[in-house]
């Protein structure tokens, strides 16, 4: 099978769990720099055929896809700090449609695009399931609808089978984007603004590459569009409950009103806007306190023959874990990044 995103969060996971299972791995990765290098080097230790290229030019990738039966396609930019409408159309439409074109040219059999579940918006009445009306909240999200429309066309014009799954907030050891966290993990403490009710459902990283591995292989998976979640939604409040109780935490942080957070947030933005800077502070980092969604995933479970196995208390502590063997001896404020993950979720 041929990987996008290898030595990325999931397309990592997902390439050591093939690898494991004793398929054949090569694998396309953007950057080689300090934060890739060590994921690189270990999964070509593994077996893993990996090469540096960009989904932008073909030309980089495209003979590696010979013989593959199957495309597992990561790549993507994922909200990017200051990316404008352009820059998403540009590497998550072009680049996924260069990515699906090359896979018909090679003969591949099966597309697997990852999409995301975030398409059918972050403040949903009742639980989403793949009947959902679509509502995508923002350019990351109609980007990668954008996309997922794309691979439907081309493999259905070509006759390749595709599968898009299209999985929640994902989690778990390696998360790139903890090392942002590290800066603000002195703080240790995590306020929460509002009575914390709106559900947030999670998935855990190796969950997630096992929906994928079987959506390589499922022959009911052809032509399927699957949302995949974790074991169940939980409130905001008994999320960062359960990370404080893995973190060994008397308790999360202090529990403040949220009207004059949003009244504070919407005046910094435009503030700032006038100033020409970046805001510390804006309406849609609040929007985390407001965020209410949860999904069925037993489509995905049917036809995949899968099954959600990480709930979240094992999940954190894990991630706990890896954070800490990371970065030696664990402080009060190393426990603190863990519940700096619910940051991940803001921007």
């Amino acid at each position: 099978m041929f990987v996008t995103g290898a030595s990325g969060f999931i397309g990592a996971h997902f390439v050591e769990r093939a690898l494991a299972e004793g398929h054949d791995v090569a694998g396309l990765y953007r950057s080689d720099g300090p934060k890739h290098q060590v994921s690189i080097e270990q999964l070509r230790n593994r077996g893993a055929s990996l090469r540096r290229g960009d989904i932008l030019k073909p030309e980089t990738f495209a003979d590696a896809l010979s013989g593959a039966d199957c495309v597992c396609h990561f790549a993507a930019a994922f909200r990017e700090s200051g990316a404008d409408e352009a820059y998403f159309e540009r590497m998550n439409v072009e680049g996924t449609a260069n990515v699906a074109r090359a896979a018909v040219a090679a003969g591949v059999k099966r597309f697997v695009h990852c999409g995301t579940a975030g398409i059918y918006g972050q403040r949903v009445a009742g639980t989403i399931d793949e009947r959902t009306p679509i509502r995508p909240w923002n350019s990351y999200e109609r980007s990668k609808l954008a996309a997922d429309e794309r691979v439907r066309e081309i493999a259905s014009g070509a006759g390749m089978e595709y599968v898009i799954l299209r999985p929640t907030a994902v989690y778990g050891p390696r998360d790139e984007r903890l090392l942002k966290l590290f800066r603000s993990a002195a703080k240790g403490r995590f306020p929460l603004f509002g009575r914390g009710d709106g559900r947030r459902h999670l998935i855990y990283v190796t969950d997630l590459a096992d929906a994928f591995l079987r959506a390589c292989t499922a022959a009911s998976a052809a032509n399927q569009e699957l949302i995949v979640a974790g074991p169940k939604a939980v409130p905001l409040r008994e999320m960062l409950q359960t990370i404080a109780q893995v973190a060994n935490r008397p308790a999360f942080g202090p529990s403040l009103p949220l009207k004059p957070m949003l009244a504070l947030a919407a005046v910094v933005e435009d503030t700032c806007k006038v100033l020409k800077i970046q805001p510390p502070i804006y309406r849609r980092r609040m929007d985390f306190y407001l965020n209410d969604a949860a999904f069925d995933s037993s489509r995905a479970q049917s036809v995949l023959g899968w099954q959600p196995k990480v709930d979240l208390a094992e999940g954190f502590s894990a991630t706990l874990q890896a954070v800490r063997r990371e970065k030696g001896a664990p402080t009060l404020a190393q426990a603190s990044v863990l519940l700096s993950l619910l940051t991940l979720f803001t921007d």
